[in-house]
């Protein structure tokens, strides 16, 4: 089975951190977010990756030059104009001709199983299947709702309708695909799936479902949701001291680290410095006596004084808040 990973888009809300890379090379406890994503699709079965590209093309290029991620199974596109969702996917078409395919935002974190979801998508005969999230009451995202047989009903201006289920879910950015969904893309221009490929597939009588899994999903469309993100997996992945640090991180002893801080290569933490629920890039120096609270820093930066609630880069600094 192989799988588009939507990587062009240009991580507006995450700047002026995406002045530096693009969006999906992102850091998260050590690995960026399109190559955290391959690597758990590759566990369920993806054997292929395409990925387009279009903003800092070369900041995701290049991390699958890297040893282990050179040897992860991609191929890229590049889009002079951004395509959108379905109009990046028609570009190659030819690459997911022969069988069902998987479709993923490449600024998500996911930890569920897609077996079942494939399952369903193939016993419904469904030309796409959405795979959902549960989504609580105050709704932050669009409702999705679909009815007992799985069937989408309310979604991108549709009106609800059927017997419909209670639960109101969130669409989590991944698609199960069969290539007959081509023939409702245009070629060469502007698309996108939610809002123009499903109204018309839907239209013309085929069936798009959407199944909920349980597990974990997160998307990165924030700083303070990539703040959270990175909350979420220390508490998984680091129990006991939720921090992460590379190899060759400095912490002076008498500095206080935690909880729920990261340090890429490079960075160095002085003497009577208080980090606190922060994200460091790589080549950070934390000076003596500095306090950050509440931040994520570009690579390359030297932190003094005491500093809350902010993104701080090479381009300056803006309010987290």
């Amino acid at each position: 089975m192989k799988a588009m990973i939507l990587a062009a888009g240009l991580g507006t809300r995450l700047r002026p951190l995406t002045r530096e890379v693009a969006k999906p090379a992102v850091p998260l406890l050590g690995q960026p977010l399109v190559v955290r994503l391959i690597r758990k699709l590759a566990r369920e079965g993806v054997s292929d990756f395409r990925l387009n590209l279009h903003h800092a093309p070369e900041s995701i290029k290049k991390l699958f030059r890297i040893p282990p991620w050179d040897s992860l199974p991609v191929t890229f596109s590049y889009e002079d104009e951004i395509l959108g969702t379905a109009g990046g996917l028609k570009a190659n078409e030819s690459f997911f001709a022969d069988g069902t395919f998987i479709m993923a935002n490449a600024d998500i974190v996911i930890d569920f199983s897609l077996q079942e979801a494939l399952d369903f998508h193939r016993r419904n005969a469904a030309l796409a299947t959405m795979i959902l999230y549960p989504q609580e009451y105050p709704y932050r995202y669009f409702q999705v709702r679909i009815d007992q047989q799985g069937r989408l009903r309310h979604f991108k201006g549709m009106c609800p309708g059927g017997d419909l289920r209670p639960e109101a879910y969130v669409f989590t950015g991944v698609h199960i695909l069969e290539p007959e969904i081509f023939s409702y893309i245009a070629a060469g221009k502007f698309s996108e799936i939610n809002d123009e490929v499903y109204p018309a597939a839907l239209g013309k009588g085929e069936k798009i479902c959407g199944i909920p899994v349980n597990g974990y999903w997160n998307d990165l469309g924030d700083p303070r949701r990539y703040l959270a993100a990175q909350k979420d997996l220390l508490i998984r992945e680091a129990p006991k001291r939720h921090t992460w640090f590379a190899p060759d991180v400095r912490v002076a002893d008498s500095a206080r680290v935690g909880p729920f801080v990261s340090a890429g290569s490079g960075c160095a933490i002085g003497a009577k410095a208080t980090v606190e629920n922060a994200i460091l890039w790589e080549n950070v120096s934390v000076e003596r006596g500095a306090t950050v609270r509440n931040c994520i820093v570009g690579s390359g930066m030297t932190l003094t004084g005491d500093l809350c609630d902010k993104i701080i880069t090479r381009d300056g600094e803006v309010s987290l808040v």
